[in-house]
């Protein structure tokens, strides 16, 4: 990960780059902020479900957005989503104005914003395959990783600092930054993908649709690696549900002299997976460089599980920041290559739905893991690290058995 590096990468990868970072800064601050925002104006309960109601709807466009972009082009879609956001924003900064406010307005734009940006996920990560080499892609991946974990953490400084008090000059600001990452879009991607199209075979919209996925989940070494990294990024998601609540409820210590109680013991954790995520990548990313592919990903899930499941039950706060400190850097070895091995299952001309498809996965183990909690009422928190043990288990042995398809294998060999 240096600047040499990222040079040699084709432009489109460069520009993928920089718009994504530019609009992971926008959504961070934001999305997690909306949910204050319409709770303030129309109450908890309607805000619950407005959030709820988004987040399911936009899955559902996530998964169109990858069919339209093996239907027309990667870019076609791009540049109507963008058009869209840009549009969205100055709608909702419009409406959030010293002259003029409207709270349906708004939601109406942030549904929008929401259903846009995962439409254009798909379609941006399928662009990416089609211009990497095998060789690159996991270098490609890890930069990509650091630079959404560095626009996260500057999204939610912005968001914290400005949302609430200079909500108009925010999303204004946002509305003339989205205009940028169109005009780049526009002006500079290369699309050279040329959508298939098979004589007799009906293309309607919805037929089309759910032949594409069809193909998909009848792709079984695929699927199982999808179903592992759901049960994998299920660990994470427990930092914000089970383990924040035991935290809260076990952790009555010191540091230095200075107390701590499960609040800031998680606000310490969460703090120092963003100072390792940002600050060690690059040294990480060279280390990794030096391994087989297949080592790396075992090794880093390894380290993964075992650091979330002493999250899961010990109570020394130098372990548990031993223990994010192990996860983290697991994370940061074997999520590059998780998104390598997507990208050499995926088809040609259905890379958008592999993509959408794999989204899916992540967004299935935000939904399990904020299940821990309840199970967690049933269980005693060893217990919790143990089901968290054979839960990271079957995602081993999942990813073991995915990575022995042809396509992965024939492709390390000639890589090698």
């Amino acid at each position: 990960m240096t600047l040499t590096e990222f040079k040699q990468f084709h432009i489109n990868i460069k520009l993928r780059m920089t718009a994504s970072f530019v609009t992971d800064v926008a959504e961070m601050s934001i999305f997690p902020f909306m949910a204050i925002y319409f709770s303030n104006q129309l109450g908890l309960a309607f805000a619950g479900g407005i959030l709820t109601f988004t987040t399911l709807v936009s899955i559902v466009f996530s998964m169109y957005g990858g069919f339209w972009a093996d239907r027309y082009g990667r870019k076609k879609v791009m540049v109507t989503g963008y058009m869209i956001q840009t549009a969205a924003f100055t709608l909702i900064a419009l409406a959030n104005s010293p002259w003029f406010e409207s709270v349906w307005i708004t939601f109406i734009m942030f549904f929008t914003l929401s259903i846009t940006s995962r439409c254009i996920d798909p379609a941006s990560e399928a662009l990416l395959i089609d211009v990497s080499s095998e060789e690159e892609q996991p270098t490609m991946y890890r930069f990509i990783y650091w630079s959404t974990n560095v626009a996260f953490a500057i999204g939610i400084v912005l968001g914290g600092l400005f949302f609430l008090t200079h909500t108009f000059a925010l999303f204004l600001g946002f509305s003339l930054l989205s205009i940028f990452t169109l005009v780049l879009t526009m002006g500079w991607i290369q699309d050279n993908y040329e959508p298939k199209k098979i004589a007799g075979v009906k293309q309607g919209i919805f037929s089309g649709f759910v032949s594409n996925y069809t193909d998909v989940l009848k792709d079984a070494r695929f699927m199982v690696l999808c179903a592992a990294t759901l049960l994998i990024l299920s660990l994470e998601f427990h930092l914000y549900g089970f383990i924040a609540v035991r935290l809260n409820e076990d952790i009555h210590t010191s540091l230095f002299g200075i107390p701590v109680d499960g609040a800031k013991t998680l606000s310490l954790l969460i703090l120092l997976n963003t100072i390792i995520v940002i600050f060690a990548s690059p040294i990480i990313g060279r280390i990794a460089q030096k391994f087989h592919a297949s080592a790396i990903l075992f090794i880093g899930l390894l380290m993964y599980v075992w650091g979330y499941s002493f999250l899961a039950w010990n109570n020394m706060l130098f372990i548990l920041m031993a223990a994010i400190t192990i996860a983290t850097v697991g994370e940061l070895l074997f999520q590059p290559i998780r998104s390598t091995y997507v990208a050499k299952f995926a088809k040609n001309d259905a890379r958008g739905s592999y993509k959408a498809v794999s989204g899916l996965a992540m967004d299935a183990g935000q939904i399990v893991g904020s299940l821990g909690l309840m199970l967690s009422a049933l269980l005693s928190n060893g217990m919790m690290a143990g089901f968290f043990l054979l839960t990271g288990g079957l995602g081993i042995l999942g990813f073991y058995w995915s990575i022995q398809d042809h396509r992965v294998r024939a492709k390390e060999g000639a890589a090698s």
